[in-house]
């Protein structure tokens, strides 16, 4: 490899670690990942919802976080109707969780009955307890969870943008060598970083969440009580499953990618035996033809 090609490689080999784990955030963002973690994990032994509705209450929510707009003009409304029509279910006459919900709670339900803004009446029943219902700090967290993820998911995709560039420029020039260290080294660069972050993940999860929605949102903002509407669908073991998906999504894109490199390699030796045979055949047509001069 030359100099240009070497800082070359370096670059892409950097940009795809990152791209990598963006790939892996992005599995975490599908719905069926959101519907599968919130149907093993989702708490709903003591709230006042069903385990269904804890999961089908998830998905909504994950969509309002990740894509509002396939939820309508009006997300908020909509994860307002989603959660009123799970809360007079549960709390219906029959209802094997109808014992949870208490005199106040069942009002507000009864008196929302003729009422044009279901989120007025998800705060108030929110008011009565966030066991009920998402209150507007758990809304705002969701608003604020929306921005950040549609904040970086610009400057993210041009990550992966770079390193597929980096990829087929090296790829066009044939700089095998250079490509086959750029599709090794990136992702073992990434294992390297899961593996620190999974060892402290494992020492002190809690305090690796904290980190991270540290760099993300402001204190105070993001916890909430453990028996609330928020932490019942999306309670800690939700969170560490998540964590293991974007490292399965990313290291099992990372493994693709660094056979791709020892392919690469491959052809870079290949590549070196040809040129080596190439200067091995004009050496000896260079001293055949000084041999027939003299």
């Amino acid at each position: 490899m030359g100099s240009s090609d070497s800082i070359l490689a370096g670059i892409g080999a950097t940009v795809l670690a990152v791209a990598l784990a963006v790939c892996g955030f992005a599995f975490c963002c599908m719905p069926p990942t959101t519907n599968w973690l919130a149907s093993s994990m989702s708490l709903g032994e003591e709230s006042p919802y069903t385990h269904d509705q804890l999961v089908q209450l998830a998905d909504v929510t994950r969509t309002y976080t990740v894509d509002q707009r396939s939820l309508g003009d009006d997300p908020v409304q909509a994860v307002a109707n989603a959660t009123l029509t799970c809360a007079r279910e549960a709390s219906a006459k029959g209802s094997p969780k109808a014992d949870l919900w208490n005199a106040q709670a069942k009002a507000v339900l009864d008196e929302s009955a003729a009422d044009a803004s279901p989120d007025v009446t998800m705060e108030k029943l929110a008011q009565v307890s966030d066991r009920y219902a998402l209150d507007s700090a758990a809304m705002t967290h969701l608003d604020d969870c929306y921005r950040a993820i549609t904040g970086v998911s610009s400057w993210l995709g041009m990550i992966g943008v770079a390193a597929l560039l980096v990829a087929i420029l090296l790829f066009v020039r044939k700089q095998f060598a250079a490509l086959a260290f750029m599709l090794r080294v990136g992702p073992v660069f990434l294992v390297v970083v899961l593996g620190i972050l999974g060892l402290w993940a494992v020492i002190d999860f809690n305090g690796l969440f904290a980190v991270f929605h540290s760099f993300f949102f402001e204190d105070g903002t993001w916890t909430f009580p453990a028996d609330s509407l928020l932490i019942s669908m999306y309670p800690l073991t939700f969170w560490q499953g998540m964590a293991g998906v974007w490292a399965a999504g990313a290291i099992g894109l990372g493994v693709l990618c660094f056979v791709g490199g020892c392919a690469a390699s491959w052809r870079a030796k290949q590549q070196a035996a040809e040129l080596a045979a190439e200067a091995a055949r004009a050496a000896k047509k260079s001293k055949k033809g000084k041999k027939n001069r003299g």
